[in-house]
């Protein structure tokens, strides 16, 4: 059985084509916050400054570096945290600053479960690492404090009756953000971008430029992310988040996004954890249909070894219909 895929027997018809689901996108996965021993948390400023300033200079540079990756991040595992630091510093590295880190608070960390996966006695079975980890009460203050203007994730938002699935969508998409940045392809990354001029309008859940912009020629492209859970409803949310878009680009021509030129070239990239998922989905919307290309990428064509700028699908014209057919990002 590949890495994260577990057998499932319902849904057949969105599972990946060997008939299993990524624990990132399976809708029976729940998770616990698991504290570790002699748990201290910091909750003041006064004191989580106070912590950091004990800290050698060599300890202070890499724990927060450790922090800020979290922070951007999110919610990521461990395995995505030790290769978004692997230029810095050793995998073990990483991992002790994680242990250190959670026994005050400045991080915190999951175990992970499918509520109808138990072992001999009864108990669910707990599917190990890589475990998701995201910021805690003393690493929230304290970047928010570092980087004053920044988006962090609050910890109370994980207390949220919606957090499996949250944590799932930031992992899984942390997977494609962590792919591209190894791959030098990424240029900037934003997480909740405002659109259309008005910070009113419903963001995005990210989105990423590629290319470059010289004196010859400006080849960037900016890539507008949603991501399908099966958790969710949806088909009902990409098409709300479709139709938003056809009336910002309907009404000014394109879809502005903050930081990124009005002419710039906008893609509006589904994320979905199967090839099944997607067909559906264009079944259903017509991906086709709308004034701005629509394109999807599939975690089972990367999340197995496949390269990334080979997962991506876009509709195009067989006959009369219009089918998803693969394509290959020319990066």
């Amino acid at each position: 059985m590949k890495k994260n895929q577990l057998e499932v027997f319902q849904n057949f018809n969105y599972s990946r084509e060997d008939g299993t689901y990524s624990i990132w996108d399976h809708q029976n996965f729940i998770t616990e916050l698991k504290l570790p021993a002699n748990y201290k948390p910091l909750v003041k400023l006064n004191t989580v400054l106070e912590e950091m300033y004990s800290w050698t200079e060599q300890l202070s540079k890499e724990r927060l570096t450790v922090l800020k990756i979290i922070g951007d991040a999110v919610c990521a595992n461990e395995d995505q945290l030790r290769r978004y630091l692997s230029s810095v510093m050793s995998y073990s590295a990483t991992s002790s600053h994680i242990t250190f880190l959670r026994k005050k608070g400045f991080v915190q960390r999951y175990k992970c479960y499918l509520d109808t996966l138990v072992d001999n006695t009864g108990e669910r079975r707990d599917l190990g690492n890589p475990a998701p980890i995201n910021l805690g009460p003393a690493g929230y203050i304290l970047l928010s404090y570092l980087y004053s203007g920044s988006f962090f994730m609050p910890p109370d938002a994980w207390l949220d009756r919606n957090t499996d699935a949250t944590i799932q969508r930031f992992v899984a998409m942390n997977e494609i953000r962590c792919c591209f940045a190894e791959k030098s392809i990424a240029k900037k990354w934003k997480w909740y971008p405002t659109i259309g001029g008005q910070r009113s309008y419903k963001k995005p859940l990210a989105v990423m430029e590629i290319g470059e912009d010289t004196a010859e020629e400006d080849s960037r492209a900016w890539f507008i992310f949603e991501r399908a859970q099966l958790k969710q409803n949806f088909l009902g949310f990409f098409k709300d988040r479709l139709n938003l878009y056809r009336h910002l680009h309907e009404n000014n021509g394109n879809i502005a996004i903050a930081d990124a030129p009005d002419d710039g070239q906008k893609i509006v990239v589904l994320s979905c954890s199967t090839f099944n998922i997607a067909k559906v989905v264009h079944e259903e919307i017509g991906l086709h249909k709308f004034p701005f290309p629509v394109w999807v990428l599939i975690d089972e064509w990367f999340d197995t070894g496949d390269l990334i700028t080979q997962a991506f699908a876009a509709p195009q014209k067989v006959g009369t219909t219009f089918e998803l057919k693969r394509l290959k990002l020319n990066i």
